[in-house]
């Protein structure tokens, strides 16, 4: 013996649109499918409508990744430059430079932080890195010495190795910003989901 409560069934009520199955002994009626209700789940047209959770309505958050911002793009900078001597490198400032604007998209919204950035720009941090980076390993070449020899050149090897690290830290930083930020935005097939 079953027992079903009424909360439950008007719960269900509100959900589906009155088709219920029917619960006759007769298997020759067939009930029709009960489909949601949309009217009364729909949500205004809030921020949070648009894609802002609590978090990016913070003003905390939004002041905070305002003003750490430059400090963790200047970090970025001074680990990509110094790697060659102390720990860090091309790599991991590249990391924490594509961090700053991550943490801008996590404060402000992957939306608007994606309408903010503009696409040459990130298409100029691939080029700036590839274009710097062929024109050091075929400058090698081009002064008598082999592909990305950097003994041939006017400069001191370890101004080539940042030039190189330069170079790394600006392919790393547009890889991460594109990922995180375009991804994140839910891009499939080139619409948007």
């Amino acid at each position: 013996m079953t027992m079903t409560r009424d909360s439950d069934t008007d719960t269900d009520d509100r959900r589906y649109n009155g088709a219920k199955a029917d619960t006759s002994d007769n298997a020759d009626s067939v009930a029709e499918p009960a489909t949601p209700v949309d009217d009364e789940f729909d949500v205004p047209d809030t921020e949070v409508a648009r894609g802002a959770t609590p978090v990016t309505q913070s003003p905390v958050i939004k002041t905070v990744s305002r003003t750490v911002t430059p400090f963790v793009v200047a970090f970025g900078v001074y680990i990509t430059l110094f790697g060659t001597s102390l720990p860090g490198g091309a790599f991991q400032g590249g990391i924490v430079m594509g961090s700053a604007v991550v943490l801008i998209g996590l404060a402000f919204g992957f939306d608007p932080t994606q309408e903010w950035l503009d696409a040459r720009a990130l298409g100029g941090l691939f080029l700036l890195g590839a274009g710097l980076f062929g024109a050091v390993a075929v400058g090698g070449v081009v002064f008598g010495g082999a592909v990305l020899e950097l003994f041939v050149f006017p400069l001191s090897v370890e101004d080539m190795v940042k030039l190189v690290e330069v170079a790394i830290a600006a392919l790393v930083t547009g890889v991460v910003i594109g990922l995180v930020i375009w991804l994140s935005s839910g891009v499939i097939g080139g619409e948007k989901t």
